[in-house]
């Protein structure tokens, strides 16, 4: 009998590279050194033997055969067969994010897995707790790191490992990977994949191909260059031969299967439970990743935020919907005081849940006004709109305060929840919410996250900007002492979408008056 829990994987037999480690660095703050890694034009084949100084010995006998059959001084094609039809056994792709020598984060564009952050999964069906530190837990992808303007380190890029059999090798018993973090022979590989497969009606296994390492002229993206053309060397599949004769091996092969009763489906279900995903790669191995494809973040160390707090009540409300949700700002830095959003102009974000939201304040992102807050529940609804906000420093996090305005039919379409919940809920994640149209939905028009976890009363009175503030009113306005307040009255503007809903009085600003104001609305800012 197989030792359980031991799975089985594709043995390798060597590695395919266009580059390798250069100069020795040291990290910062350490006497610990690493290469920086060179890029070549022409493509090496490795052992999985390596010399003194750690390096992969080249199969040096090997390229010298297939040289001397392509009669070229330097490789820059190989001949190559697949062992699957399937595009994603045969070239697994991910996002992937390194800090040292250890995967940090990696997903696959709608959910990833990160260290020491996310939700796990726990042992009672339907629940999930928050990952400890040296545990993986799930969040959405992609990120801000993915994004070609992201200046940080800590980069994540695009991981593929294509794994192919080597034709002209007499021996059998393994395969030779190929790994890049490149944008374009990630593209270039899986569009080959796609083209052949179409061709050949579904097959790619067992077809001689080319892979082919090709000069291509891009335009670079972000940088002190940007703007500015470069050559990249750029790999790719290719078959060598008109399109009736590769649909016609295609033809052939498919029914030399069926003669023989091969059910490539089969194989590939069983091909699948052996596929790892890079955090789960032996430390070796993700050690080597790293100083190849991510030696900038070599002396990264882990110092990621601290995991959000999720009230139990709303644990039962799932953090995403799978789709990927790219942030409109990159993770706030500390800054020498609160940072308001800038602008009033309605934006079009996609929902979130009320657990992602506080996610969202926990690791200091920019919110975007007229953010729409959704029901867990399919086809319910948006339970609220974010309608202001703003942030201040606390140690070494933040602190938030938002003003939110709560769908009149509320308890309808989130199973009974009602404002006070909503707003004990978030006092007890640390963050400050008040409620717009509390009068509206019948609820208490004094209850407010204020009275939970009181704001501390700063600066001017939020009326007489000329003299300090001296208490909070049930509004959550400044007021200085014996303060009158404005004496007007105008009706607030009704969200679109929420019409016919009746909009209380509301006490209109002065045009001194401090905080993100629009225009258009006549309530004042409560912060």
């Amino acid at each position: 009998m197989a030792i359980k829990g031991l799975t089985p994987q594709l043995a390798e037999r060597g590695k395919i590279k266009i580059g390798g480690l250069g100069d020795e660095r040291k990290k910062q703050g350490s006497n610990e050194t690493y290469r920086l890694p060179v890029k070549h034009d022409y493509i090496t084949i490795t052992t999985m033997q390596r010399d003194q100084a750690g390096r992969l010995i080249p199969d040096t006998a090997l390229m010298e055969k297939i040289k001397q059959v392509q009669n070229v001084q330097k490789l820059t094609e190989i001949p190559v067969r697949l062992l699957y039809d399937d595009i994603d056994l045969n070239f697994p792709t991910r996002y992937s994010c390194y800090k040292g020598n250890q995967c940090w984060c990696t997903g696959d564009g709608e959910r990833a897995q990160r260290l020491g952050e996310g939700e796990i999964s726990d042992t009672t069906p339907g629940t999930v707790r928050l990952a400890k530190p040296t545990e993986y837990g799930t969040v959405p992808c992609p990120c801000e790191r993915v994004e070609s303007t992201y200046a940080q380190r800590d980069k994540c890029k695009p991981m593929g490992t294509l794994q192919v059999l080597l034709e002209g090798v007499d021996r059998v018993g393994g395969v030779w990977r190929f790994r890049t973090t490149s944008w374009n022979s990630v593209n270039a590989i899986l569009s080959s994949l796609v083209l052949i497969k179409t061709i050949t009606g579904g097959v790619l296994s067992g077809i001689l191909l080319h892979l082919v390492l090709s000069p291509k002229t891009v335009t670079v993206p972000a940088g002190p260059t940007a703007g500015q053309n470069m050559v990249v060397y750029v790999m790719s599949l290719e078959y060598r031969g008109p399109e009736e004769k590769l649909a016609e091996l295609g033809y052939d092969i498919t029914k030399k299967r069926i003669d023989r009763q091969i059910r490539m489906e089969t194989l590939e279900v069983e091909a699948r439970k052996l596929l790892v995903a890079p955090h789960q790669e032996a430390p070796q191995d993700q050690a080597e990743t790293a100083a190849e494809f991510y030696h900038e973040a070599a002396d990264v160390g882990f110092t990621a935020p601290p995991s959000p707090h999720v009230p139990e009540n709303l644990k039962s409300a799932p953090a995403g919907d799978g789709a990927p949700k790219k942030p409109r700002a990159a993770t706030a830095k500390a800054g020498p005081g609160p940072q308001t959003p800038q602008g009033t102009k309605r934006t079009e974000s996609q929902p979130v849940t009320l657990p992602e939201l506080m996610e969202m304040c926990h690791k200091g992102q920019e919110l975007p006004l007229h953010l729409p807050i959704r029901s867990h529940k399919p086809g319910m609804g948006n339970l609220a709109i974010l309608k202001e906000w703003e942030r201040k420093p606390e140690g070494e996090s933040w602190r938030y305060s938002l003003v939110i305005e709560l769908a009149p039919n509320l308890k309808e379409i989130a199973d009974g929840l009602t404002p006070e919940m909503v707003v004990k809920s978030f006092a007890e994640a640390g963050i400050t919410v008040i409620v717009a149209n509390l009068k509206v939905l019948g609820a208490d028009d004094r209850f407010s996250s204020a009275s939970t976890t009181p704001p501390p009363v700063t600066g001017p009175c939020d009326y007489h900007p000329d003299l300090p503030a001296t208490w909070r009113d049930e509004q959550g306005l400044q007021r200085c002492t014996n303060c009158p307040g404005p004496t007007q009255q105008q009706e607030e503007v009704v969200p679109p979408g929420w019409e016919g809903t009746p909009a209380p009085a509301i006490t209109p600003p002065p045009p001194q008056a401090r905080g993100n104001t629009r225009p258009q609305d006549a309530r004042k800012s409560l912060f």
